[in-house]
């Protein structure tokens, strides 16, 4: 490399290690802040709750543009307005922002956020972004600096569902499905009712989300809705879930908690008192029946470590039937033992069977029980 090429990078290194102080002077001398606004729901009133941390020395004239945006919909409001900054942190108001012009993608909008203070369901980003109005060379050019947060609005507590009551059991094919709501603007508003099958490994929620409604009515303009003789009809023993949405003038408001329910036989429901204690069986003495609502508890004290029991269920002909976890660790002390009867071997309503416990030790134990489907019982 020659004596010129070496002058002339050295010319191109001194001018860039002179610019760029001004450049990166100029892209952190002014910054917005909004922690303060970190998971709180947005409204006119805090809507400008940042701070502004002026970093330059002076007074600065500022250009802020904010933009809300909802993800995966046309949904969005923005704003912009001029003012002044003081040097150090200034705290911005809705005062402040006297100025502000506001745009707004829908006119419903608009009235949710300005007239009734609510922001519509789903997760919005908002990014304020703010440019230097100077007349100073070192901040002609620089590039606008935002910030943004995330938020996600899903109050499921403004709708509450009142009629049939979570894991109701139901003798009519035709319930009547009532909700109440807290919005002080419940008369503006309309509703979405599903209904769908609940199928099995599912939840609550994967099923209104998944599974085809058997019933919906996007346009229920009052807080009922009996189940219509139109829609698909309810079978026996088919769980269902349901739930209700709230809109304003076609924006979703929220949500309710998804309620599940079922339709039996009104002649299979029976009154039973259910023995949900822990049942100490080597001390009892005499012939007892328990009833057993899904799952049986035992209570035991082994002596030691090393004793195993091995349990077997037998119907009222003896048929055996087996149970899946058929052998048992105990510890020493006290052992509290539960059977999970309805989710792991298929006994009949109201049917009478015995429980066989035989220890390692030569102990043996008989338990006679009936068994109680804890969907049939009032």
């Amino acid at each position: 490399m020659n004596y010129k090429m070496l002058l002339r990078w050295g010319i191109l290194v001194l001018l860039f290690s002179i610019a760029s102080p001004s450049i990166l002077h100029a892209q952190q001398s002014v910054m917005v802040n909004m922690a303060m606004l970190d998971g709180v729901e947005l409204t006119p009133n805090n809507v400008f709750s940042y701070d502004i941390d002026n970093n330059t020395g002076t007074n600065q004239s500022l250009n802020v543009k904010g933009m809300i945006r909802y993800r995966n919909s046309q949904l969005r409001m923005s704003y912009q307005y001029t003012t002044t900054v003081n040097p150090g942190k200034n705290t911005m108001s809705k005062d402040k922002a006297y100025n502000a012009v506001w745009d707004y993608s829908d006119n419903a909008l608009k009235e949710l956020f300005v007239d009734y203070g609510k922001m519509p369901q789903g997760t919005y980003e908002y990014c304020v972004t703010i440019t230097i109005n100077s007349t100073h060379a070192e901040n002609q050019g620089a590039a606008p600096l935002d910030e943004c947060i995330y938020q996600t609005v899903n109050d499921i507590f403004l709708i509450n569902l009142v009629s049939p009551e979570n894991n109701a059991k139901l003798t009519e094919y035709y319930p009547m499905l009532t909700w109440v709501v807290n919005y002080p603007f419940a008369s503006q508003l309309t509703y979405r009712v599903r209904v769908a099958e609940l199928k099995e490994g599912q939840n609550n929620q994967n099923a209104i989300n998944r599974n085809n409604p058997v019933f919906q009515d996007n346009e229920v303009l009052s807080t009922g809705i009996t189940y219509p003789v139109t829609a698909k009809p309810l079978e026996k023993f088919q769980p269902y879930v349901w739930t209700v949405d709230a809109y304003y003038k076609g924006i979703l408001l929220g949500g309710a908690e998804v309620w599940k329910f079922i339709i039996i036989e009104d002649s299979l429901l029976i009154e039973a008192k259910v023995d949900q204690s822990y049942y100490e069986f080597a001390s009892h003495i005499g012939d007892t029946r328990l009833n057993i609502a899904g799952q049986m508890k035992l209570k035991y004290r082994a002596d030691g470590n090393g004793e195993v029991f091995t349990v077997k269920i037998t119907d009222a002909a003896g048929n055996e039937i087996k149970y899946p976890d058929a052998t048992i660790q105990l510890k020493n002390g006290y052992n509290w033992i539960v059977l999970d009867m309805k989710e792991k071997i298929g006994l009949k309503h109201k049917g009478k069977y015995d429980l066989h416990i035989s220890s390692n030790q030569g102990k043996n134990y008989d338990i006679p029980f009936m068994y109680l489907n804890p969907l049939f019982i009032k």
